[in-house]
């Protein structure tokens, strides 16, 4: 591993459209200042944009980003660019947003927005649940050997509920709400992205790839399986118990790209190898990919996404892997298995927090 000693420099106004991602780092005792980093230049640009300010980026598509409150779960989208915002429709007070995508930007007849929210349920549930409670006691009522597991199981089963809320923006006034549980069988969900205006997410012990259909008409989700195994991954490195998985598309080939990322060293957070796969849509099942050609994968570990782009004309690395470690910006080879390292932004505080997001942004 090398560390990389690279001149920076400050500048203004930063020509946000550009070939390549840019690393946008989200710092400040309350999140007011932002630094866009350009990997292709290798230059920083300070920012303190008033909209950013408190808010923490869910998700984004091109240049509208999906912020939050940091104080509470008021969500909008705003655009970068232009400065419009729209306003999403409320979402519980109470509940954990765990994660969200933005399948199109908003002018996109197929922009949808969908969140995984998770509540714990109380004496106030809805009229539903309660129903399926009396219907799963009358079941049992004949069962007196099983009757007091069963009642613990649906305490345990109950006790959090995984739902998904999803709108069109700026069309709807409420979220469409459909139990995870009820559309998959499971709900045990793993890492999601959008492909081709389509979210596709790994579900159960599995990693079993599906896509969902969001009927913004209906309200109502429908699920399809896309593969019937789950991806490959070699037993090299399985006394390695530290890893993140990515799934992300790749719009330079059109490819949907299942990434994972091995650690090791103390505590097993050092990155140490990647491996990536494609999926098959024709023999619906994933694929090792040797080598990506002139394209470069960067990942965003805080929202467990990424995106591609091509490297032809640019100072970037072809068969190459950027992703972000603390303030570090890292850069695997593919090929080689090498990793170098560097500081890009050394103003950005280590002992506060901070976000790291890469954006690819057009007009």
């Amino acid at each position: 591993m090398e560390l990389e000693e690279n001149k920076k420099e400050k500048y203004g106004q930063p020509p946000y459209s550009a070939q390549h991602p840019w690393l946008l780092i989200c710092h400040g005792d309350v999140m007011h200042k932002q630094t866009f980093f350009s990997v292709s230049e290798n230059r920083y640009y300070m920012k303190s944009i008033p909209e950013l300010k408190e808010k923490t980026l869910s998700a984004y598509a091109d240049e509208w980003l999906l912020l939050k409150n940091i104080n509470s779960n008021d969500c909008y989208l705003w655009n970068l660019i232009s400065n419009e915002k729209i306003q999403l429709p409320p979402l519980p007070a109470k509940c954990d947003i765990l994660s969200c995508l933005l399948s199109a930007p908003p002018h996109d007849p197929e922009c949808q927005v969908i969140f995984q929210i998770e509540t714990t349920l109380d004496d106030n549930d809805t009229n539903e649940d309660e129903h399926e409670h009396e219907n799963s006691d009358h079941e049992d009522e004949n069962s007196d050997g099983d009757e007091n597991e069963d009642e613990n199981s649906d305490e345990d089963e109950d006790e959090n509920l995984l739902t998904f809320y999803f709108c069109k923006p700026g069309y709807n006034e409420e979220f469409h709400k459909q139990d995870v549980q009820s559309i998959i069988g499971d709900s045990r969900l793993g890492i999601w992205t959008v492909f081709k205006k389509k979210i596709y997410i790994l579900i159960g012990m599995q990693d079993i790839l599906i896509c969902l259909d969001l009927d913004n008409d209906s309200g109502r989700i429908t699920a399809t399986p896309m593969a019937k195994e789950s991806p490959d991954l070699s037993r090299k490195y399985s006394d390695h118990p530290w890893y993140n998985d990515y799934i992300i598309q790749s719009s330079s080939n059109d490819m949907l790209l299942y990434v994972h990322l091995i650690s090791n060293g103390r505590k097993y957070r050092l990155p140490y190898h990647f491996r990536v796969l494609q999926f098959d849509f024709v023999r619906k099942r994933w694929i090792k990919v040797e080598s990506i050609g002139e394209i470069a994968i960067f990942i965003s570990s805080h929202m467990r996404v990424g995106t591609t782009c091509s490297t032809k004309g640019t100072n970037l690395n072809k068969e190459s892997i950027y992703f972000t470690y603390g303030r570090y910006l890292y850069v695997y080879d593919l090929i080689t298995h090498s990793i170098s390292l560097s500081l890009p932004c050394p103003h950005v505080s280590k002992r506060k927090g901070h976000d790291m997001h890469w954006l690819t942004l057009t007009e």
